[in-house]
């Protein structure tokens, strides 16, 4: 095994359900946040095919890699959920989603600031534990 077997194994027995469950912030206020998605995840949460001439009004762009795009939007994503407070798509959701708010860095594993997964968590204490194991320190950064 692995530092990545590891992490993935972490995700999907500790982490997998936290956002719908534990966390009451609210990641997908996209005010602060572009999303990266891939065709098919942009055919998820708008429903269908888009049409490129709507990009600009929807806060869609193309993005740099080939098939990709970045949406920029002031608002809630499309998929969240208002009154409960949860994503509609949560088992289907994109990929930058799913790896949000970790980042896997050589010596780090970095949470974003404002993530309330915190010390006294079982999840957090478990996440240290494998980094440590690896070499790796726990960062909270912006």
């Amino acid at each position: 095994m692995g530092f990545e077997t590891d992490f993935e194994k972490w995700k999907a027995e500790y982490f997998g359900g936290y956002c719908m469950t534990k966390c009451d912030t609210t990641c997908c206020d996209m005010q602060n946040v572009s999303l990266y998605v891939n065709g098919n995840e942009l055919a998820e949460i708008y429903g269908g095919k888009i049409n490129p001439e709507n990009f600009k009004e929807t806060g869609i762009k193309s993005a740099k890699a080939m098939g990709m795009y970045s949406i920029e939007s002031k608002c809630f994503c499309r998929k969240f959920d208002e009154s409960t407070r949860k994503c509609l798509i949560y088992d289907r959701r994109p990929v930058s989603c799913r790896e949000y708010p970790l980042l896997v860095e050589k010596d780090a594993v970095v949470i974003k600031s404002g993530c309330p997964l915190t010390k006294g968590d079982p999840a957090y204490k478990k996440l240290v534990e494998i980094a440590s194991l690896y070499g790796k320190v726990i960062v909270k950064r912006a």
